[in-house]
């Protein structure tokens, strides 16, 4: 196990073990950091400190172990989430994002914590047509609801005081886990579906990138401010599942109908699939930020080659 070195800045990232969690300890290891990574479970430190943390036994919403675990930091990261609800606790997705950003921000305060930035992400935006900016209209629903209670949590002066707040939102992360591995075997076993011929934007960042651009903002955002998190390159849904079918050599998807997404996987998803989310990167790119895979094929082509096993193409 790593040990802290005196004297260097110490930051903390809340779901250092999850999926984005551990980008985000890589990027600020790699900036020079040291990295706290708040786990709840013993068996998960490992993780944390493969991505060079040291890892800190927890929960975001225990305020003592939050507190001890902010203790001499000067940045925190929140990015901890609970991927669905549980039997026991069908709310716990929200405990964990709004619940959990009250207490970071809390405990910030207490322990003299200068900066938080908080992940969120793009399905808040409205359905649009046009190009997403900071700026446009947002239209929350299930979980990106929880996403915007929290962002509305960590912007509030009632709760940050003095601490300064950023909020990210990011696209479409792809990378080996989340949404996008059973997304790559539901198309390799025949079971995936656009919605309506999946000819609506997404936006996308690789998880690499993703973890660099937390670390950016958390040294150079401005206070107060969202950036959306993105390529900058946004494609059709299905020109992006195509190339991922190409690689896989397995066939192009059929679609179904709006009503039958809605049937099978429920409006609010439907929704947030159908969605047109076309966003801009100009804002943060202003911070001085580009994207090592700057198009969603060059990602794509060395991530599917790493999950297959074998070298990507030359």
């Amino acid at each position: 196990m790593r040990s802290e070195s005196p004297g260097s800045r110490r930051a903390l990232v809340a779901g250092a073990a999850g999926y984005l969690g551990g980008s985000v300890v890589r990027a600020l290891t790699a900036a020079g950091w040291e990295v706290r990574g708040l786990v709840r479970r013993p068996e998960s430190s490992a993780r944390v400190e493969e991505a060079g943390g040291v890892a800190v036994v927890g929960s975001i919403l225990d305020s003592h172990s939050v507190d001890a675990a902010l203790r001499g930091c000067e940045l925190a990261v929140h990015v901890a989430a609970s991927g669905s609800a549980s039997p026991e606790d069908p709310r716990r997705a929200e405990h964990v994002r709004v619940g959990g950003c009250r207490i970071l921000l809390r405990g910030a305060r207490t322990q003299g914590v200068r900066r938080v930035v908080v992940g969120s992400g793009y399905w808040v935006y409205a359905d649009q047509p046009g190009t997403i900016t900071e700026e446009s209209e947002v239209d929350p629903r299930g979980e990106s609801f929880v996403n915007w209670m929290t962002e509305r949590v960590a912007l509030d002066p009632g709760f940050r005081g003095t601490v300064e707040t950023l909020v990210v939102r990011p696209g479409m992360v792809y990378g080996d886990g989340s949404w996008f591995r059973p997304l790559v075997e539901s198309i390799r076993d025949g079971s995936y579906r656009y919605i309506d011929g999946g000819s609506n934007a997404w936006s996308f960042v690789s998880l690499e990138d993703a973890g660099t651009a937390f670390a950016h903002v958390a040294e150079v955002g401005a206070p107060g401010e969202v950036y959306n998190l993105v390529d900058g390159r946004p494609a059709p849904w299905r020109e992006f599942g195509d190339f991922v079918a190409g690689r896989i050599a397995r066939p192009s998807p059929p679609s179904i109908s709006m009503s039958e997404a809605s049937a099978g996987y429920g409006g609010d998803v439907a929704h947030h699939l159908h969605a047109r989310r076309a966003c801009s990167s100009a804002k943060i790119a202003r911070l001085g930020w580009t994207p090592r895979s700057s198009d969603f094929r060059e990602g794509l082509s060395e991530l599917l080659a790493k999950m297959a096993g074998v070298p990507p193409p030359g």
